[in-house]
């Protein structure tokens, strides 16, 4: 039973050539402390091509992210650990909800698009597949039962289907085991910068065998992250977040050849407040302004999976059953933009109502039922195929509330408009992929998926404001608008062998974002549908193993080729709608190495070259302004990371490690600007400067106790992640978390 659990953390610990600056911390836990580091790098194991391969075989630029190091270094979010992912950008909406983007193939964030980055748990598709049931929501799942986070880069239409037209994020549990008791608990402290006190986290799994067939994994956590910038208004510390969360998993293995793997996954997250920083006169270092209270929310993502597996005369058959439920609530204080609004004689809030505060209030809940038959196999030592059917079915009812707010009491007096619509998706796809060895060096890779989507959109608008925004007295319906559409992608990679362990390859593989519905179409006259857009990747690959395993390389050069792009468009009264136009580009570079030169020390690092921009002018109809050359928003040109690990023996029990790492993020440009009035010159985009961010980390370990400390942000760089328009020379901006000093002291058994 120690072998086996030993063998798992070491495959788990090493992230390949990207995320390494803490892969000796998972080792070090897993070793005896008395014996010396391993002196040459681990295998990593991905399935980032629905099969178990090596990262090093895998024809395709993949992230292997340890979950465990993430909880032992407190990067515990996505916005902690994404500069560790070579080409993943990530923004954020008041809320400090992200949204996520690779290689640059992003043009708006949050609810102004739809997502390019598709997300699966387990194989299983999470969250809605459209930006009308909430699509851009991306859900931070806490690491603390998690196997991995894998990333995969570039166009994934062919083998995850809708809105991976830039990539994907993974994120694979743990299972359960029937090799004995087994079990981790950790509890830790940190204090950010600016806060009042410190905050907290407890997590702790147990996996129980229940017989020679039978396992039983369970975990849970809480965290309560405090505030740290001065909310101006109330007095008291904004920014901070509760969360909590469980998870139970049911294995059942009565042969070799069969096995179900049963799964519930439920967490929790909730604020009073907004991650906002205000940048503006009179206001200093994390400060936040607002007229109200602003940014309250509550999140909740629930992922329930049936996985089947059997091997039946050499052939494997895989069900994946999954349902999923992403609920939200939220508040944001918009009086700066309907609290004084007079627009051709129409009421404002102050007499209608006799206030002028305005809160933006979002309810949303998608309920996602998926299932996907797989069957794979092969055929003599030549032929590797596999062949998939796939259904989805997408509830998600969304309601959008502009109110009335008594600013002195907190009252609310009043719906000024409730903007209620609902939306369905069904897809089918049906995937088939074959590799054909043509000499036990040369392969290549053929895949193609024909997916078919059919989506169903209402709307009803109630309250004064619909005269505004609707041109309609209330009650205002709009009845069923119909979608339906059909996607074709593609995939071809032939890969040569010049060594065992060194490899080239090339790729050209296809994505698509499905179009849909667009609301408000029937009253106010726009375009009641918008179409699919695609990206193709042409790229060239090398993956190699040296000097005896003590040194990797991955390095691709790619160029994408996005067509028909989706642009956010506005009505003259200012609502939002999709169209269709204009054509982009990105291509780059990424190179990545990582070293273990001396026993117990491993260096890491990757850096990435990436210019995304326009080809083609976006068109007049367009809500906003771009010409040809012009930088696609949110990504940086130039990014990279370095770190280094150390393992080392203090007594013949007792063993420490010393680590950091810094990770540098370019400039970049915020959205794309709404256009210049005729005779006029476009205004500037925000820029969000470059910084870099050092974290350090040091522990000692003895038996099976593991004491950690961790800096991270070491010199309180303030990053950027994203920034609202400026208003009235106010500007609201989501950063990167202060430094942070903390320690966790944790136990395996």
């Amino acid at each position: 039973m120690p072998v086996a659990k030993n063998q798992l953390k070491l495959t788990l610990a090493m992230c390949g050539p990207i995320l390494l600056h803490a892969a000796s911390i998972p080792i070090a836990a897993a070793e005896d402390a008395a014996a010396p580091a391993t002196a040459v790098l681990e295998e990593v194991i991905v399935t980032a091509q629905k099969r178990e391969e090596r990262l090093q075989d895998v024809p395709a630029p993949v992230t292997a992210v340890s979950a465990d190091t993430l909880v032992q270094n407190n990067e515990l979010r996505i916005e902690d650990y994404y500069t560790s992912v070579p080409g993943l950008s990530v923004t954020s909406d008041s809320f400090g909800q992200p949204s996520l983007s690779i290689r640059g193939v992003t043009t708006a964030i949050g609810t102004l698009t739809n997502p390019t980055v598709g997300v699966v748990v387990d194989d299983i598709p999470f969250g809605s597949t459209t930006p009308l049931g909430g699509g851009a929501i991306v859900p931070d799942i806490d690491p603390s039962d998690l196997q991995s986070i894998e990333v995969l880069r570039g166009p994934q239409g062919t083998l995850y289907g809708a809105s991976s037209l830039g990539g994907l994020l993974k994120f694979v549990t743990a299972d359960p085991s029937t090799a004995g008791v087994s079990g981790h608990v950790q509890a830790s402290v940190g204090r950010i910068h600016n806060s009042d006190s410190a905050g907290y986290g407890v997590r702790g799994s147990i996996n129980v065998p229940l017989g020679d067939t039978l396992a039983l994994r369970a975990s849970a956590f809480t965290r309560d992250d405090k505030g740290y910038i001065d909310d101006l208004l109330t007095g008291q510390k904004a920014g901070g977040e509760k969360a909590d969360g469980a998870r139970l998993a049911l294995l059942w293995r009565p042969s070799d050849a069969f096995q179900v793997k049963l799964s519930g996954l439920v967490q929790e997250s909730r604020s009073d407040t907004a991650p906002l920083e205000t940048v503006g006169p009179g206001l200093g270092d994390l400060q936040q302004q607002f007229i109200l209270n602003s940014g309250a929310y509550y999140r909740r993502y629930q992922a329930l999976s049936a996985t089947l597996t059997a091997h039946l005369a050499g052939v494997t058959i895989t069900s994946l059953t999954g349902y999923n439920i992403n609920s939200l609530r939220d508040s944001q204080d918009n009086s700066i933009y309907f609290g004084d609004i007079i627009r051709d004689g129409i009421p404002d809030l102050v007499p209608a109502y006799g206030v002028s505060g305005s809160p933006l209030a979002e309810r949303n809940t998608t309920t996602k039922f998926s299932e996907e038959l797989r069957v794979s196999g092969s055929i003599g030592p030549t032929y590797e195929w596999l062949v998939s059917g796939f259904f989805t079915h997408e509830n998600s009812p969304y309601t959008q509330s502009i109110l009335a707010e008594d600013i002195p009491t907190g009252a609310i007096v009043g719906h000024a408009l409730d903007f209620n619509w609902h939306d369905t998706y069904d897809e089918y796809a049906a995937l088939a992929d074959l590799t054909v060895h043509f000499t036990d060096r040369f392969d290549t890779q053929f895949g193609a998926r024909e997916s078919f989507n059919h989506q169903v959109f209402t709307e009803t608008d109630v309250g004064p404001w619909t005269i505004l925004f609707d041109n309609q007295p209330p009650p205002v319906y709009y009845g069923h608008i119909t979608r339906t559409e059909n996607s074709f992608t593609y995939l071809v990679t032939p890969r040569f062998k010049l060594t065992p362990d060194q490899m080239i390859y090339a790729r050209i593989a296809s994505g698509y974002r499905p179009g849909g519905p667009n609301d408000v179409a029937q009253g106010l006259g726009v375009p009641p549908i918008y179409h699919s857009d695609t990206t193709t990747d042409y790229e060239l690959g090398y993956k190699s193993t040296l000097l005896d395993r003590k040194l990797t390389i991955d390095a691709s050069i790619y160029y994408i080729d996005w067509k028909n792009m989706q642009l956010t468009v506005e009505t003259p009264s200012t609502i939002a709608y999709f169209s269709n136009g204009s054509r982009s580009k990105s291509e780059g570079v990424e190179v990545s190495l990582q070293m273990r030169p001396l026993r117990g020390l491993t260096v890491a690092m990757w850096g990435a070259w990436d210019e995304a921009a326009l080809t083609q002018n976006f068109p007049s109809s367009a809500a906003a302004y771009g010409v040809a050359g012009n930088r696609l928003p949110y990504s940086p040109k130039i990014s990279g990371s370095l770190s280094a690990d150390y393992d080392f023996p203090l007594t013949s029990k007792l063993s420490g490690y010393v680590g950091g790492n810094v990770d540098y993020v370019g400039e970049r440009l915020s959205g794309f600007q709404a256009p210049p009035p005729p005779g006029e010159e476009p205004t500037p985009r925000d820029v969000y400067p470059a910084y870099a961010k050092t974290n350090f980390r040091t522990g000692v370990k003895f038996d099976d106790w593991t004491v950690s400390v961790f800096v991270n942000n070491a010199f309180d760089r303030r990053g950027t992640l994203s920034g609202n328009p400026s208003v009235n020379n106010v500007t609201n901006i989501v950063l990167i978390a202060p430094r942070t000093v903390g320690m966790s002291v944790a136990r395996s058994f």
